[in-house]
This record gives structure tokens, C-alpha cells and sequence, in this order.
């Protein structure tokens, strides 16, 4: 008899294969599986030696890994994490969760940003955490290396997951604005010759 690798994973159940997905409607159940699966990367962790910190205090170590997590806030709320593993000189071993917002930039029509705003911050109240303007330099721009700045709408979410859902929601009209610029660009051009 011959053992041959198959090559396919069979994840241990509460892992995050294809059994723990859910992309059903409802969010708290969503929630409560990204919340098991966060518990699990930490006892997983904690069977290699990587102790999370949770007293302040200082401590020397080399980084050797990263990867990104989920943790409660204060408010019991999942947030966005970067787990950070490190080794300190004596062989002992630790990591430390750093919350962070995840955030994408969004440009609006000149003199709209204020209408922009307004209607992402009421369309997407439960999802965005924080809405501001932010100037910014402009690539795009054909004198761009003057340092002439645009005004962009930052948008920063608690979790990637809200992250993803509403840039999965806005990008159609994004798409679809930019089709409208770029022809509007090409009929001026010719009215211009």
C-alpha cells in the first residue's frame, strides 16, 4: 500500500475553511464565527508559545511574524488587529494585538465632497466609523508635480469586513462616473479640434 498526498487541506473544525464561511445576511452570526475563529488563533498560538500581552510594560524581542486579527474593543466590539509575533534574546516568545482602521479614499466632483459625505455617512451609519476630508496629492493630475492637492473623503471602518461590504456597494457608481469623465473627456477633445 502506497500513502499518497492528496495536496487538500482538511481544516480542524472552528479553523476557517470552507465550513466556518458564512455569507448569509445576518451579521451577528457572522460576527459570533469571526469572533470563534479569532479564539482559535489565539489558543492555536498559544500551544506554540506565542502568549498574547495584555499588561503594559516593555519588552525587547526580534519580529519574525505578522499576520491581521480581529480583537474586542473596550465597547466588546469586534476591531481590525495586526497580531505581531515576536522572540526575545533568551528564547521566549510573545505577540501584541495593534488595533487598527482600515480606510479607503474616495474622490468626489469638486464642491461636492460635503453632499458626498452626508449621503455615505446616512447610507452606511452602522459600518463607517469615521468620515473626513483629506487633502491629498493627485497623481491623475497633468501638472501633478506642482503639488497642487484634491480633496478626498477618507472613509475608516472598524473591520475589514465592513471595509469590503460597502467598497463592494460603492464601486458600481464609481465605475460608472468614471465612464461618464472619460467620455465627456473624449467629446471634448473633439469639439476642441
Amino acid at each position: 500500500m502506497v500513502l499518497r498526498n492528496s495536496g487538500r487541506r482538511h481544516p480542524e473544525p472552528g479553523a476557517d475553511g470552507e465550513g466556518s464561511r458564512d455569507d448569509g445576511p445576518s451579521s451577528s452570526v457572522s460576527a459570533l464565527k469571526r469572533l470563534e475563529r479569532s479564539q482559535w488563533t489565539d489558543k492555536m498560538d498559544l500551544r506554540f508559545g506565542f502568549e498574547r500581552l495584555k499588561e503594559p510594560g516593555e519588552r525587547t524581542g526580534w519580529l519574525i511574524n505578522m499576520h491581521p486579527t480581529e480583537i474586542l474593543d473596550e465597547d466588546k466590539r469586534l476591531v481590525s488587529a495586526v497580531d505581531y509575533y515576536f522572540i526575545q534574546d533568551d528564547g521566549s516568545r510573545f505577540k501584541v494585538a495593534l488595533p487598527y482602521m482600515p480606510y479607503f479614499y474616495i474622490a468626489a466632483r469638486k464642491g461636492c465632497d460635503r453632499e458626498v459625505s452626508s449621503f455615505l455617512s446616512k447610507k452606511f451609519q452602522g459600518k463607517i466609523a469615521k468620515l473626513e476630508n483629506v487633502p491629498k496629492e493627485d497623481l491623475d493630475l497633468p501638472n501633478h508635480l506642482v503639488g497642487l492637492k484634491r480633496s478626498y473623503i477618507k472613509l475608516s471602518f472598524h473591520t475589514v469586513e465592513d471595509l469590503v461590504k460597502v467598497r463592494k456597494e460603492i464601486s458600481p457608481a464609481v465605475k460608472k462616473n468614471r465612464e461618464q469623465d472619460h467620455a465627456s473627456d473624449e467629446y471634448t477633445t473633439m469639439l476642441s479640434r
